[in-house]
């Protein structure tokens, strides 16, 4: 087969596929014009822009559609007043006619230390150094002695020194034992009534745990006190809780 051939064989076969390619394009349907696909978008970009605008306008405005489309619930926009009534009073105990109230100053209370529940604690009239006190069916209290003497230190927080020891007797004139287990003397000195520091020698001695009826007991306390200041000295006696301060005053000579 020559070359001329070749040509012209190729020439028919193109021939046909261009025929049957034309024909192909005919049979398809025929695509809608662009002025139309321009008008079908604008119409579904109006729809959904109206349902977006719905939705903002009623989440805005705080009602919210009931299931079925039956009815609506409102519900309260932020910054609107609320319907609910505001507490009465406050927590500083404001009382309802505008008045306020402080805890613990009732009208009720009063400042008299003789008052019921106050601590009226007695304490009898102060008696000259050497005079015996005698306690309203208890005992009866004296100061004994009181000598001048060279304190020593013993225990913590004493001091060596000038000082005194004051002997103190309890005679139990009553039926029943005294309990003198929590007794305790104290030595004030001068105007001021400076409490003087106790000192444990020499020959200090704490009263017995008690006295028995018509029995007699004695204790012995040292306390600091140089000699300029043994002017107006005070002696207080408290045997316990439930009986009244014994004081005695009087200057050391």
């Amino acid at each position: 087969m020559g070359e001329d051939d070749i040509r012209m064989k190729d020439d028919e076969a193109f021939a046909r596929d261009r025929d049957e390619f034309e024909r192909l394009l005919g049979d398809e349907p025929r695509r809608p014009s662009r002025k139309a696909m321009i008008a079908v978008a604008v119409a579904a970009a109006v729809v959904i822009g109206g349902g977006i605008a719905l939705a903002v306008g009623l989440s805005g405005g705080g009602v919210s559609a009931a299931p079925g489309g039956v009815g609506s619930s409102a519900s309260p926009v932020t910054g609107q007043p609320s319907s609910s009534p505001a507490p009465s009073g406050t927590a500083t105990g404001e009382a309802p006619d505008g008045s306020t109230a402080t805890p613990g100053t009732g009208s009720d209370q009063s400042d008299d230390p003789s008052a019921p529940g106050t601590d009226a604690r007695e304490t009898l009239p102060p008696v000259d150094l050497a005079a015996p006190v005698a306690v309203e069916g208890g005992p009866t209290v004296a100061v004994r002695r009181i000598e001048s003497v060279t304190g020593e230190a013993v225990l913590p927080g004493e001091v060596s020194g000038p000082a005194v020891r004051v002997t103190v007797e309890v005679k139990n004139g009553s039926t029943k034992a005294i309990d003198l287990t929590t007794a305790a003397v104290t030595l004030f000195a001068g105007s001021s009534d400076l409490q003087a520091s106790p000192v444990t020698k020499p020959a200090g001695k704490a009263f017995p745990s008690e006295v028995a009826p018509g029995k007699t007991a004695e204790g012995a306390f040292v306390f600091e006190l140089p000699e300029g200041q043994r002017a107006d000295v005070r002696i207080e006696v408290d045997l316990s809780v439930s009986d009244p301060l014994i004081a005695f005053e009087g200057d050391i000579d």
